[in-house]
């Protein structure tokens, strides 16, 4: 994103865990009313302190770009160090609710899941393929294929790395009918090794696009793993119908 974000989502309702050590757990509070924002939130606590944090984001999904001022953080602190995660979010949560009540954000529906990464091995670039989103089942149902490029140097602290998703829609033939890359390739993000789709989820119109992004980092502490989402509104020629043959 334009704006270097440390988040994700849940596309069910509840939250959950996902690694074991120092790992995130994400909520998804959903996309506004009209799809253009979505409201997420993450916590945990840091390895050895045992010292809960939580933030909570508002994402212009058009803009792929976080809201200013509607970020809310608790770090991690000795004050934190009695109270979960969960308990020091439910707080946070509370001090938000002028912003989440403001857009009527709700979680993602079953139908506006479009992946989960179930297999813990799958590669961070391998393609992702699922069928058309906004059209009915038939033989010639359109497919998206999409795939994490990413671009690492240097190792261990040092790491630098950064990416780009692609996106292409294809008829039945693999004829390529829309096209489009999401994300800011230019930004440098130091000290993340590796990077995996870990959900992708539309709004209701299925016009607007997230991607959750599971990232792995290594610091002076150790692996943490941490979430971010890329978004993005489809470009037109997604919206263009199969050419009837």
């Amino acid at each position: 994103m334009k704006k270097y974000l440390i988040g994700g989502l849940f596309a069910i309702a509840a939250a959950f865990s996902v690694h074991a050590g120092d790992s995130a757990v994400l909520v998804d509070n959903g996309f506004s009313s009209d799809g253009n924002y979505y409201i997420f939130g993450q916590y945990g606590r840091i390895d050895k302190k045992f010292q809960s944090w939580a933030e909570i984001f508002t994402v212009d999904v058009r803009k792929n770009d976080y809201v200013d001022n509607e970020f809310y953080r608790v770090k991690p602190s000795a004050a934190t160090s009695k109270k979960t995660g969960k308990e020091v979010y439910d707080s946070l949560f509370e001090k938000a609710s002028v912003t989440t009540e403001k857009y009527k954000c709700s979680p993602c529906k079953p139908d506006q899941i479009l992946y989960i990464r179930e297999e813990e091995k799958k590669s961070g670039t391998d393609e992702i393929v699922f069928k058309d989103f906004t059209s009915s089942v038939s033989d010639d149902q359109a497919v998206y294929h999409v795939q994490l490029v990413p671009d690492v140097t240097g190792s261990g602290v040092d790491v630098r790395s950064s990416f780009y998703i692609n996106v292409e829609k294809q008829d039945s033939n693999g004829r390529v009918l829309a096209s489009q890359k999401v994300g800011t390739p230019s930004i440098i993000r130091k000290g993340v090794k590796a990077y995996k789709i870990e959900r992708i989820v539309c709004d209701s119109e299925g016009r607007n696009l997230v991607f959750i992004v599971e990232k792995t980092i290594e610091d002076k502490t150790g692996i943490n793993i941490r979430f971010m989402i890329e978004a993005c509104e489809l470009n037109d020629d997604f919206s263009t119908n199969l050419a009837t043959e």
